[in-house]
């Protein structure tokens, strides 16, 4: 085994240089070469003018984007634009800037790899490969989560400002559009989303359901089902609101009590890994010190 050693290193090396020499020489050319029509697409003006700011490196991971978007097919790439959208799109986050970031990720972690495969060690090579996938959609999947959260807290605060808005008086759209412009963050843009596709022609149905795709938010489900019911049955809607709030409270303890049910086992794993230990360790040094007992002979 030891023999190879000096055959694998060398090998490892000459693979690194010339993954360097290939990634210097998508550096330099044009990404739009050796691509089809279709993925000319994918080259916006947009996405041009962007790269013009990007650093060496996420310049080189950009060389990769449309090749890797094609090998994920559509399905893929809009399952990822659903997620990204779930999220909120997060710093103006897109699916060629999340797979950029991705292969980026995959351009550091490469020679790592191949280190540790020189050396022999197949599982420390695998290792590195997972940390990219990790790093971005672990990242997405939290936004994605603080994002359901903040809904499922305003929401319910946002149905009961709204229903005293229409029992004064005001209409269903220009109450919607003053309530959402009290409440910023992801519950307002959305709202905000909604208003602007209803002015451009869509259906209440059409654009209430384009919220509930949008959203993870289990209270957004339960409000678009509910309104969207009171609205062809014709109850009244200030009333209809205020019994959608409640029911959205109602659940939101429930899910508060869940957690803190689910906490309490976590902090006693927690506890009993850092307490136990070190009083075990307390009592057997107290108990060895206190019989003079000695340990050299114990010990041999």
């Amino acid at each position: 085994m030891s023999a190879w050693m000096p055959f694998a290193a060398g090998a490892a090396i000459t693979a690194c240089f010339v993954l360097f020499l290939v990634g210097y020489r998508r550096m330099r050319s044009d990404a739009a070469d050796g691509l089809a029509v279709d993925d000319l697409v994918l080259l916006r003006a947009t996405q041009r003018e962007e790269a013009k700011g990007l650093r060496p490196l996420e310049k080189l991971a950009s060389r990769f984007v449309p090749s890797v978007r094609k090998a994920l097919g559509q399905k893929r790439v809009a399952d990822l634009q659903r997620r990204i959208n779930e999220a909120g799109r997060p710093n103006g986050m897109t699916v060629d800037s999340f797979l950029r970031r991705l292969v980026m990720w995959y351009i550091l972690a490469l020679p790592l790899c191949l280190i540790f495969l020189g050396q022999g060690n197949v599982v420390l090579a695998i290792g590195p490969l997972g940390v990219p996938l990790l790093m971005t959609f672990g990242g997405l999947t939290g936004a994605r989560r603080k994002r359901a959260d903040a809904i499922d807290n305003n929401l319910p605060d946002f149905l009961d400002i709204l229903a005293v808005t229409v029992k004064a008086g005001v209409a269903f759209r220009p109450a919607l559009a003053r309530v959402s412009d009290r409440f910023s963050g992801p519950l307002g843009d959305e709202i905000k989303v909604v208003l602007g596709q209803l002015q451009n022609g869509a259906s209440i149905r059409q654009a209430f359901t384009g919220l509930k795709e949008r959203n993870t938010a289990s209270s957004v489900t339960q409000f678009v089902a509910a309104f969207l019911q009171s609205e062809e049955l014709g109850a009244p809607l200030a009333e209809t609101l205020n019994t959608i709030a409640s029911d959205m409270r109602r659940e939101s303890a429930q899910r508060m009590r869940r957690k803190a049910a689910r906490a309490a086992p976590q902090i006693t794993l927690i506890t009993s890994l850092i307490l136990v230990p070190a009083v075990l360790i307390m009592v057997l040094v107290g108990i060895v010190i206190g019989s003079n007992a000695d340990l050299g002979g114990l010990l041999g």
